[in-house]
């Protein structure tokens, strides 16, 4: 199925509604007669096994990458524990550098870190940022009890294509 298919339906569609207005009113009618006159079942029942096999293939997809993120997590860990190693062994060797053929190591002095759990309502204002963040549920409902807002409007959503094949 491509988009030139679905192009050539809709616009056999066009054409039997305006060659026969009266279908346009009576959905049970426009429904039988699209189904007889047209290949709307077929190219429906097509986009649908599409959509599935986009859904499976997503899903499969999400999985390895939640595999490949486990993966990368272990080889992170396998990373720090080497390092930590590392220093262990220069410590115990009370080196702070060493030149081998695969590398040098070498300790470095990181700057100061905090140390002790930092509680955000403890400290004073000028210590914290303060994010400013539309409540997008507020603004609906300030706008659902008639306050103008400017810009900002309510709308009816566009429908959306359920499909259930269980």
């Amino acid at each position: 199925m491509n988009e030139r298919e679905a192009d050539m339906l809709r616009i056999e569609i066009e054409r039997l509604i305006g060659q026969y207005p009266e279908i346009a009113e009576d959905e049970v009618l426009r429904a039988d007669m699209l189904d007889g006159e047209t290949q709307i079942s077929d190219v429906l029942t097509h986009l649908i096994r599409e959509g599935e096999d986009a859904k499976a293939m997503k899903e499969a997809t999400k999985a390895r990458q939640d595999d490949l993120k486990a993966r990368a997590q272990r080889f992170e860990r396998r990373v720090e524990f080497t390092r930590d190693l590392m220093l262990a062994i220069l410590d115990a060797a009370n080196l702070r550098k060493l030149e081998l053929a695969e590398g040098t190591i070498f300790l470095r002095n990181n700057p100061q870190q905090i140390v002790g759990e930092v509680i955000p309502d403890a400290l004073p204002d000028d210590l914290v940022k303060i994010e400013r963040k539309p409540d997008r549920t507020k603004i609906k409902d300030a706008l659902k009890a008639g306050r103008e807002l400017p810009g900002l409007a309510l709308s009816n959503s566009p429908p959306s294509v359920v499909v259930t094949v269980k």
